[in-house]
């Protein structure tokens, strides 16, 4: 890696981990892999953090394959033995359980089975913290799906236990635009498997993601400020609760409209 990139996407993956102590000396990671560009970039970073930086911890990646379509992984396989990262697939047959109940909300249904495959195959391994690839982007994203479709002021953490489980979740990105991501799967020569998903690119999130780029194309400090906002919230300031109750920060703020015990979210890859 160019000594020169931790100076622009580097020093926000460590900052984030440092602000929300995502890891801890001597812990076991699991980095959920889809073969997309989010999570093979976070698997990159991990892996060079691991090697270069103060932090002491292994990896394991873990590839959930939800059987939508024969894929071949010898390009992920290479790049994590390429990395030193030990990979495990787990096969289960999502797409046929989808296509079995008919399920509308497909997205969240394949998100939950997911999550719960990774889940365990993570504490299988003995790991204390799962990292998923979601980035600020998504941060964004998630809000704006809270807003026009649940009414909530709401997005998912940087790091949240999930006491049920027993796992510590982590998202090192948060801080890290998308944008950024793509230029170093390009200029790293990171390898990115093609979607195989039927519904991608046409879900609601993809419509939200069209709103984010509207915005930050007239607005260029939209993401940074976006991000400072968060930090900066002033609960006296927003309205009461309906009831008459006075406006607080409710039980399990912060987690996305559909709940922090599923994993990736709607149209969200890990």
């Amino acid at each position: 890696m160019r000594q020169s990139w931790g100076k622009w996407f580097l020093t926000d993956v460590k900052r984030a981990i440092k602000d929300y102590a995502m890891i801890a000396p001597g812990d076991k990671v699991a980095v959920g892999l889809s073969g997309g560009k989010d999570s093979m970039a976070l698997l990159y970073i991990l892996s060079y953090l691991r090697d270069y930086s103060h932090l002491s911890f292994s990896l394991e990646a873990i590839l959930v394959d939800a059987g939508w379509a024969p894929v071949d992984y010898s390009r992920v396989a290479n790049f994590c033995a390429e990395r030193r990262v030990p990979l495990h697939i787990v096969r289960h047959p999502i797409a046929a359980v989808i296509a079995a109940k008919g399920e509308k909300s497909a997205c969240s249904l394949c998100a939950k089975l997911r999550a719960g495959l990774l889940n365990s195959r993570a504490k299988a391994l003995g790991c204390q913290r799962v990292a998923l690839g979601h980035h600020l982007d998504d941060v964004i994203e998630t809000f704006f799906l809270n807003l026009i479709f649940a009414g909530s002021l709401r997005t998912f953490r940087p790091a949240v236990y999930l006491d049920r489980i027993g796992l510590h979740l982590i998202r090192p990105l948060s801080y890290v635009p998308e944008r950024v991501l793509s230029s170093l799967v390009t200029q790293a020569g990171i390898p990115v498997l093609p979607a195989v998903c039927p519904h991608a690119g046409r879900t609601q999130r993809a419509a939200m993601k069209e709103i984010v780029g509207f915005i930050a194309e007239r607005y260029p400090e939209f993401r940074r400020r976006f991000r400072t906002a968060l930090e900066n919230v002033s609960f006296n300031d927003l309205w009461y609760q309906r009831g008459g109750k006075a406006a607080k920060l409710p039980a399990g703020a912060g987690t996305s409209a559909l709940g922090e015990d599923d994993l990736w979210g709607e149209g969200l890859e890990p």
